[in-house]
């Protein structure tokens, strides 16, 4: 790995991590709910944190030094690549398997903000008799939330830790690592 090739590439996977988080922070804005300026920034948001990944891909490929070029780079590629060390890039694989079926990853991947999210809790409720809640001062505490901008700052949130422990481990795995 080139620290010279290898530092810009990570400043952009923490520059999209920064960029998306400031489109959550304008979402979270009250007087643009339900305008089209709400729609960009969802979109933005969406744009840069899926970006996210991508970016982390050309950090992959610097860190265990596979050569592969930009414009062939995927994940089909990091997995079936080897280290120096002949090994499979186990980061590759820790992605891949978050692109499986109800993995947030996914989710992500395949969003539309224009459809309405699926109600989980919903779903378990169905036919079930609903508990009433006896305590009225419980009642008026539940204040309601935007089901999209929580699950947005969800995926804000594990993105960022899949970031930082991908990114521990494959500079660990390749013999980057900072020295302490």
């Amino acid at each position: 790995m080139k620290k010279k090739k290898y530092l810009p590439l990570k400043e952009l996977t923490d520059a999209k991590l920064r960029y998306s988080q400031l489109y959550l922070d304008e979402l979270k804005n009250p007087k643009i709910a339900g305008s089209d300026a709400e729609k960009a920034h969802q979109q933005s948001f969406l744009f840069h944190l899926n970006g996210v990944v991508d970016a982390f891909f050309a950090e992959l490929n610097e860190v265990y030094s596979l050569g592969i070029q930009e414009k062939n780079l995927s994940l089909e590629k990091l997995k079936n690549a080897k280290s120096d060390s002949k090994k499979p890039i186990k980061e590759a694989w820790k992605i891949k398997k978050l692109y499986g079926k109800k993995n947030w990853l996914a989710e992500l991947k395949s969003f539309n903000p224009h459809l309405p999210l699926s109600d989980k809790k919903a779903k378990k409720t169905k036919g079930k008799a609903k508990e009433e809640t006896s305590n009225l001062v419980e009642q008026i505490s539940q204040i309601p939330t935007n089901p999209l901008l929580d699950k947005f700052e969800e995926w804000q949130s594990k993105m960022r830790k899949l970031v930082s422990e991908l990114r521990e481990s494959a500079l660990h795995a390749s013999g980057n690592s900072p020295k302490k």
